[in-house]
């Protein structure tokens, strides 16, 4: 099929048949609604896109997912310190207090607390830290030991703490050979709907760069993982970006 005859079908409203290669993208135009049908006197703008087109397109989605990592880092930043000055305010506040509930000569916080505070911040940081390291997927329970409860409200802040690394762990970078060949793994799910992950490795002989792309895709939700017996499958995420919609049924309905 020709671009002619599919730009003449996308005028009529009728349904697109895919070229086995190329996929379709429909760009909205005044005149076409939610679902990409074109109802008016104008036909939508038609783009072939090849593998190297839809690299471009996944290279800017890329972008725009790190773009929402580095603001989430520093919102969580931010809101780590804010916990942390709190917390130094709080204790601050409990010393002063039980100097004059104890009728204390001490007027002022004794010198050197502010290292303290830092030095016992520290030292809870790496304490949550190894906790973290020895239990790295502990599921929650129904039922906690008070002691359990108290170490999870102790090293709340710690915790938040780390979390700006664990969120910045999310910055995605793909080189040019990736994404080429992140395209094409993706023009492939397009056409056969699934591909078993053992079979990946064919198309990206590079175990880490294969293991790379399959965590970007993954991690910026383009692609779903999932058991099926025995085998691991891949599959086109249904809630990945509108540019990234390659199936068939994701362009004009009947």
């Amino acid at each position: 099929m020709g671009v002619h005859e599919i730009h003449e079908k996308a005028r009529k409203g009728s349904a697109l048949s895919c070229p086995f290669v190329y996929f379709v993208d429909l760009v909205l135009l005044p005149g076409a609604d939610a679902d990409g049908c074109f109802r008016g006197n104008e036909s939508p703008v038609l783009r072939v896109r090849t593998p190297a087109g839809t690299a471009e397109v996944l290279r800017a989605h890329l972008a725009r997912h790190n773009r929402r990592v580095l603001a989430l880092t520093a919102a969580t930043l931010v809101a780590a310190l804010a916990a942390w000055a709190l917390l130094y305010f709080v204790s601050c506040w409990l010393m002063v207090l039980g100097f004059a509930v104890f009728d204390s000569p001490r007027t002022r916080l004794p010198h050197g607390y502010g290292l303290l505070f830092t030095v016992t911040a520290l030292c809870a940081i790496g304490y949550a830290w190894i906790d973290q390291r020895l239990t790295p997927n502990a599921r929650p329970r129904d039922k906690k030991s008070f002691l359990e409860i108290a170490m999870e409200f102790a090293l709340a802040v710690p915790n938040m703490t780390l979390a700006v690394g664990g969120t910045l762990a999310a910055w995605q970078s793909l080189s040019d050979e990736d994404l080429r060949e992140a395209a094409e793994l993706l023009h492939r799910l397009g056409e056969e709907k699934r591909v078993p992950m053992s079979s990946v490795r064919l198309q990206i002989p590079d175990p880490e760069a294969a293991v790379r792309i399959l965590f970007a895709l993954q991690m910026t939700e383009v692609i779903d993982a999932y058991r099926d017996g025995n085998e691991f499958w891949l599959r086109l995420n249904a809630l990945r970006p509108a540019g990234l919609r390659m199936a068939r049924e994701d362009h004009i309905a009947p």
